[in-house]
């Protein structure tokens, strides 16, 4: 600084350094939830996420969480509890103000069926909603961003997605599904497997060949965070790289051996 520089107050200092601070806050509102998980930071991320707070510890309605986007915004209901309500998809037109987020439901919006789910994300011209509070595998359902349309449903295990791409305008998922069975890959392996895949629920190219019963075991054995007795339902599990595209056709392609651990 030259000493011919004039000196600028203390008290204008801390004023500017609130103003750079507010700014800050403003700016990385719709990020802040991306930037520190790593299965949601694979997505669109929003200009802006806003949090409403329950009007009283009996709030029929809860907290409302709005992620707006350029040109939508999703409302979701009752996000301080483990069991929300049904969000809504609210449109916005080229140019126009952003819509309100509250406690009062927005005109014109659309609603969804996605009780129990949260938004996950958006990947350009689709919505993910995922279980918030899962029992095992992990349910979520792929919705078209453009009317709330549900496109695709599935289910993953609590490890997440590994990769959320656009392929030729449709949307590429790549994770390790789960699904919970009714019966336990321990107690009686060969018999289980084999009711698993008369019930459709393996893929004819994996139905000969069912997890390693060793290893299977090991999951549930006592030093694993999900230790449980052998009677214990098992979750199948098995790699997988899914495509759809808007009008709901799938593609899928399994990956590697499947494996099996204990329902929680």
């Amino acid at each position: 600084m030259s000493l011919d520089t004039p000196l600028i107050p203390r008290s204008r200092l801390l004023w500017l350094a609130a103003a750079v601070l507010v700014a800050m806050s403003l700016a990385t509102a719709g990020h802040a939830r991306y930037a520190g998980d790593r299965e949601t930071a694979l997505f669109d991320h929003p200009a802006r996420v806003q949090t409403v707070k329950a009007t009283s510890a009996d709030d029929p309605i809860g907290e409302i969480t709005c992620t707006t986007y350029a040109d939508l915004m999703i409302r979701e209901t009752g996000t301080d509890t483990p069991d929300p309500g049904a969000a809504s998809l609210v449109r916005i037109a080229a140019g126009a103000k952003r819509p309100v987020c509250g406690h009062a439901a927005v005109p014109g919006s659309t609603p969804l069926k996605t009780e129990g789910q949260s938004l996950l994300g958006r990947k350009g011209g689709f919505l993910v909603f995922s279980d918030t509070d899962p029992n095992g595998a992990v349910s979520f359902q792929v919705l078209a961003a453009s009317d709330g349309r549900q496109i695709f449903t599935d289910a993953k295990t609590d490890k997440g997605f590994t990769a959320v791409r656009l392929k030729d305008g449709a949307l590429h998922l790549v994770y390790r599904r789960g699904f919970n069975a009714s019966c336990s890959m321990v107690k009686d392996p060969a018999t289980c497997w084999a009711s698993l895949v008369q019930q459709g629920a393996i893929p004819p190219e994996m139905a000969k060949a069912p997890p390693a019963a060793k290893a299977c075991a090991a999951a549930y054995a006592k030093d694993q965070p999900r230790a449980a007795p052998a009677d214990d339902p098992s979750i199948i599990t098995y790699a997988l790289d899914m495509t759809v595209d808007s009008a709901g056709k799938v593609k899928v392609i399994t990956h590697g051996a499947a494996a099996c651990e204990p329902t929680p």
